[in-house]
């Protein structure tokens, strides 16, 4: 009955943020960083530290057998190379670095000058050195022989300038406050793939300041404010004309897609400023007037970041990091932060009246579906342990951006569902299906 009430309710708001503070905070050192490893999908480290060994800022205590590197983000000592769970809810092998207040690396000491952009393997190899992590070529793990040599040319380039998730304002705050230096960026990106199309996704109201500083440099996607327009994935197949299974890489099929924050992270590594090792966010949600964007060094656990803007997580019953859409609620404060965009906190925790709520078959779930997936049959299915009959429905298409949770008159847990169904493919039959939907 309570389901069957919110029928008739008006259709719930997405999360946004109403006011920010345009200021971007610096975070203070912290007392010890956690290092993860291990990033499924994208890059796995190996350590080049041991315990008990001093470091400084700026080193590297991580490389791929590709070349990548990961840094130690504060002076101190090895305490232990353990393992930890991610803010993305994954168990990594991890470094932990006490601080000792030594003094940082000097760029002179990390790099051996600037490199130049159109020599193309000496900038992938800089990227890599500094952290960066080039989208252009493969991630930083373990292939065989002949997979990298397979790839496809790149042919579109897609710079994000706002991102998806309307209560992240990183990418929008660095666009205005570094115009020059993302300029600089694209010039380089494009000398960098001179037969590759470069596209920069905008708010569609900095339209009349945007486009004399970057028309001519790239092509502008002006994006409305709310969410379900700034989907990355459809973002993506409406620029390239076709749709990219959610399970594939962009790069496997010619596509390169990068932040602001990692363009100005390169113009740095190119021109041996900085290696890549502190990284911006912003905190917003419930009792926040104004949107908090703040820069901390990575591995820096949450409770340090939030305390460091006054913020006492036990005024919340849920940190979520990431976004209210997308995001991952948290156990702990102390879970490392490291390549994370936002952090969303609840006040008032909102729990369905059912452990599991029966689904009354309203279709919204399916009309707000970006993908048209038949969702409510798909979770059906997958809830009574039938995920062989829901191949044919192709869930593998799901971006799990949480628009259908959100509509749910029965707050059923859908995307987990799906996301459980899609792991389960992906250690069984998940890479034998048949690609998902058309644009």
């Amino acid at each position: 009955m309570q389901g069957l009430l919110k029928l008739f309710k008006k259709k719930p708001i997405l999360p946004s943020v109403s006011d920010h503070d345009p200021v971007i905070r610096q975070v203070e050192d912290p007392d010890h960083v956690v290092i993860p490893l291990d990033y499924p999908g994208r890059v796995r480290y190996l350590p080049t530290v041991e315990a008990g060994e001093k470091v400084r800022k700026g080193q590297v205590i991580g490389k791929s057998r590709l070349g990548n590197c990961t840094f130690a983000t504060i002076s101190g000592t090895v305490k232990e190379i353990t393992t930890t769970w991610t803010s993305q809810s994954v168990h990594s092998p991890a470094i932990v670095i006490e601080n000792n207040g030594g003094q940082a690396m000097s760029a002179e000491e990390i790099f051996d000058g600037p490199v130049r952009a159109d020599n193309k393997e000496a900038v992938i190899a800089r990227m890599r050195a500094a952290g960066v992590n080039p989208p252009w070529t493969f991630s930083g793990r373990d292939y065989t022989d002949g997979e990298i040599e397979d790839l496809p040319s790149i042919q579109s380039v897609i710079i994000t300038g706002i991102r998806q998730e309307t209560t992240v304002l990183t990418s929008l705050l660095l666009l205005q406050q570094h115009a020059d230096k993302v300029a600089d960026g694209l010039k380089r990106i494009s000398t960098l793939l001179p037969d590759a199309r470069v596209w920069l996704t905008l708010p569609e109201d900095l339209r009349s300041w945007a486009d004399p500083i970057f028309s001519q440099l790239a092509e502008l996607v002006y994006l409305p404010k709310n969410y379900s327009a700034r989907i990355e994935r459809e973002v993506v197949t409406r620029l390239v004309g076709h749709r990219i299974p959610s399970r594939e890489s962009y790069r496997s099929h010619g596509i390169a897609v990068m932040d602001v924050e990692y363009v100005l992270a390169t113009v740095d590594a190119l021109d041996g400023v900085s290696p890549f090792m502190q990284k911006c966010i912003t905190i917003s949600g419930s009792g926040i007037d104004k949107a908090i964007t703040v820069r901390f060094p990575m591995g820096s656990s949450l409770r340090h970041i939030l305390a460091s803007q006054g913020l006492n997580i036990s005024d919340y019953t849920r940190p979520v990091v990431g976004g209210p859409m997308m995001g991952f609620a948290q156990y702990s404060d102390l879970t490392p932060i490291t390549y994370n965009n936002g952090i969303f906190l609840i006040a008032e925790d909102i729990t369905p009246f059912d452990a599991i709520a029966p689904c009354i078959f309203c279709g919204r779930c399916t009309r707000v579906c970006p993908v048209n997936i038949q969702v409510h049959m798909v979770n059906r299915m997958i809830e009574f342990g039938k995920i062989d009959a829901t191949k044919g429905l192709h869930p593998e298409a799901c971006h799990e951006c949480g628009l259908c949770a959100h509509v749910c008159p029965a707050e059923r847990p859908i995307v987990q569902l799906l996301h459980f169904c899609n792991h389960e493919m992906s250690h069984g039959e998940r890479f034998n299906w048949t690609d998902g939907g058309k644009p």
